[in-house]
């Protein structure tokens, strides 16, 4: 009767590590794409495999503000990305993550921003691979 519930107990406790470690690798991919938008300005879509174009460029939170533009080297960003949180099922799931985003014009001063926006990414899985289907971010 105690080994029955050792395999049980060891079952579980792989179901429960599978899943977090692909938690992780999808919270992984979903930074790494919300990062290469910020930094293309959502232009240089690499992961267009995963994610859309229109959405590659609406995960561009810099894009709102008329002072970000690549061609100012006057103005200083700050960006912070908080790394996503991650539940999923077999064929889809969601990412919830939160970002600030600042910007000082050429004299230092706060000229525009956004503090601890969340954001829900949606995603399905579609033939063994992740297809962002949805980006949600709070007004």
């Amino acid at each position: 009767m105690k080994k029955p519930m050792i395999i049980f107990l060891i079952f579980i406790i792989i179901l429960v590590v599978l899943y977090i470690g692909e938690s992780v690798y999808i919270g992984i991919v979903v930074h790494s794409i919300v990062l290469e938008s910020y930094n293309t300005y959502g232009e240089n879509n690499i992961y267009s495999d995963t994610v859309s174009d229109s959405i590659f460029k609406e995960m561009c939170y810099r894009n709102g503000y008329p002072l970000s533009a690549k061609e100012r080297v006057d103005v200083k960003e700050i960006n912070s990305l908080s790394f996503p949180l991650t539940i999923h099922w077999v064929f889809g799931g969601k990412a919830t993550y939160w970002y600030t985003y600042e910007i000082y014009d050429e004299n230092g001063e706060l000229a525009g921003g956004s503090s601890q926006i969340p954001v829900t990414i949606n995603f399905e899985i579609q033939q063994g691979k992740m297809k962002i289907t949805d980006y949600d971010e709070e007004p």
